[in-house]
């Protein structure tokens, strides 16, 4: 057995990681957090709306919900939140009075996931979960939409039923077809308010897709190859509380009667109520009704115009459409395309329409996000710089949280005669504007205000021209309001066989472990404590040999 004491490294060096342009961004003061980094193509600051991004990436190493700022920096990373699960639909919602945040949480299938929402506050406490309900399977990512101020919850389900698939060539036996639910929940007690249920509404004979011609429409052989005739991916509600659905592999939209369910009129595929004048969609998502009156209706959606195996455009758009109910007419009133020649999103994406009538778009699996002026003018564009993320909806919203945590603090000294340095952040933190300083020689000292800085980006970086023994931090707002103290930290200084490896500002990252020649130099060199180690051990006759 080896001495812990007395094993010795050498170390190979490497450069420091760049946050900018690495797939993710690190932090001293958070070493547990891997955030993918922002690449910031376009930003025209002074037509940007405010407020903050909501993402919820996934394909990469840290998958969960995420807020960052017009600038591209994390505000909140939820790794972890979600468990060992995907997040998907990460929004503000309106809950009892008050924002909150809400997204979907679940274990990814082929083309659709099962798990359940989460509703946090603005401290990033979970306060409530919405399961489904009426004997159906867990909910599905493609809508978790809490509704009129949190009183209930629209969530859709992907349900395996068995099916006489004779008609389409499974002749064999008993076929399998999967069917689009949705359910309006109570989420106080989890009763449900209304469910639909695609089959009985719609014959599968609407479907563009046929079995087995793409990755998720399933073969129709075995429940969980079932049929994905429908593929239900957006359920919204109106004022009048008829409900809007969105159906990709039909490629229509559909008014549901919140009477008995049935449907109350098609837009697009192949029996629309009401004839497109200049344009078409398929395969679209994130259908939303955005005003409706007596002769008039306004719908927006992002048209994917593609599947991966059909195409019907050469890119992939939001829109905004009006929907005449007198003339049974519909026509394109805006149009939001990608920069620089537009993107062709084959799944998943997002149109949203802020409040001063800018729309925020996600682009689904190119995981770009764009936002656009109400003309269709580009003012933002960003991009993941980690390589084959995925992103099902991305969002903006104005935002206020004091996390129950608190900041986190690392300092570090190269020797205990050089400057300090300390890095500082508050996870999810959105009001602190000025971080205050306090240091002492000893723990049980009297701790005075070093310095008050800046708040910069997730993490800000501030140094002390001397040494500085202990320390911890306060959060303070823009009019001098204390947010919340760090736990009191010591600051790390390198020993003598690693100060080679440090500079003014941090140690180099250790790579691995010493060569022979590293080895057989330690054995040359060892130290007293080894020495006064090994006399102890051979004093005892202990049965184990100590390497130094």
């Amino acid at each position: 057995m080896r001495s812990p004491l007395c094993i010795t490294a050498s170390f190979v060096t490497v450069a420091f990681a760049d946050n900018y342009t690495n797939p993710t961004s690190t932090y001293q003061s958070r070493p547990d957090l891997a955030a993918p980094a922002l690449n910031i193509s376009l930003n025209e600051a002074s037509l940007v709306s405010p407020g903050y991004i909501f993402l919820a990436p996934y394909q990469i190493s840290q998958s969960g919900p995420y807020i960052y700022d017009n600038g591209g920096n994390l505000v909140w990373s939820g790794f972890g939140v979600s468990g060992a699960a995907n997040a998907h639909d990460f929004y503000v919602c309106d809950y009892h009075g008050s924002s909150n945040l809400c997204f979907f949480s679940g274990n990814q299938l082929e083309g659709y996931a099962r798990g359940h929402g989460v509703v946090m506050d603005s401290t990033y406490k979970t306060i409530t979960s919405v399961q489904s309900g009426g004997g159906q399977g867990p909910s599905d990512q493609h809508e978790f939409k809490v509704i009129n101020d949190g009183e209930s919850a629209l969530v859709t389900i992907y349900t395996a039923v068995h099916y006489d698939l004779s008609a389409y060539n499974i002749t064999g036996g008993q076929g399998w077809i999967e069917e689009g639910v949705f359910q309006d929940i109570n989420i106080t007690n989890g009763d449900v308010l209304f469910e639909w249920k695609s089959l009985d509404h719609v014959d599968p004979s609407a479907s563009l897709v046929a079995l087995n011609s793409t990755m998720v429409s399933g073969n129709g052989l075995t429940a969980s190859t079932a049929w994905d005739y429908f593929h239900i991916n957006a359920v919204d509600k109106n004022a009048e509380g008829d409900y809007l659905v969105s159906s990709r592999h039909t490629s229509c939209v559909y008014k549901i009667s919140s009477v008995d369910g049935s449907v109350t009129w098609r837009l697009g595929g192949i029996d629309s109520t009401f004839t497109l004048e200049g344009f078409n969609f398929s395969s679209q998502h994130d259908a939303r009704f955005v005003s409706e009156n007596s002769t008039m209706i306004v719908i927006s959606l992002f048209d994917n115009a593609s599947d991966g195996t059909n195409t019907t455009a050469a890119y992939s758009s939001g829109m905004v459409i009006a929907i005449d109910n007198a003339t049974n007419t519909a026509k394109l009133i805006n149009q939001y395309i990608a920069p620089d020649g537009g993107l062709l999103s084959t799944s998943q994406g997002n149109t949203q329409i802020l409040p001063n009538t800018n729309v925020f778009l996600g682009w689904g699996d190119n995981d770009n996000i764009t936002e656009h002026t109400a003309d269709g003018t580009p003012v933002f564009a960003a991009t993941f710089a980690f390589t084959g993320a995925l992103q099902y909806r991305s969002f903006k919203f104005n935002w206020t949280a004091t996390p129950i945590d608190t900041p986190a603090l690392y300092t570090y000294a190269k020797t205990t005669s050089a400057s300090t340095v300390f890095y500082v952040s508050w996870n999810g933190a959105t009001e602190v504007d000025i971080w205050r300083f306090y240091t002492s020689n000893s723990t049980t000292g009297s701790f005075n205000v070093l310095a008050n800085t800046t708040k910069l980006g997730f993490e800000t970086i501030y140094t002390a021209p001397a040494y500085q023994a202990w320390a911890f931090v306060e959060g303070v707002t823009a009019n001098g309001t204390s947010l919340a103290n760090s736990s009191l930290v010591g600051t790390f200084s390198p020993g003598p066989a690693l100060v080679g490896q440090c500079g003014d500002t941090q140690c180099l990252m250790a790579t691995g472990y010493g060569t022979a020649e590293a080895i057989k130099a330690s054995k040359a060199g060892k130290s007293v404590l080894c020495e006064f180690w090994n006399l102890a051990v051979a004093a005892l006759s202990l049965c184990f040999a100590v390497i130094c």
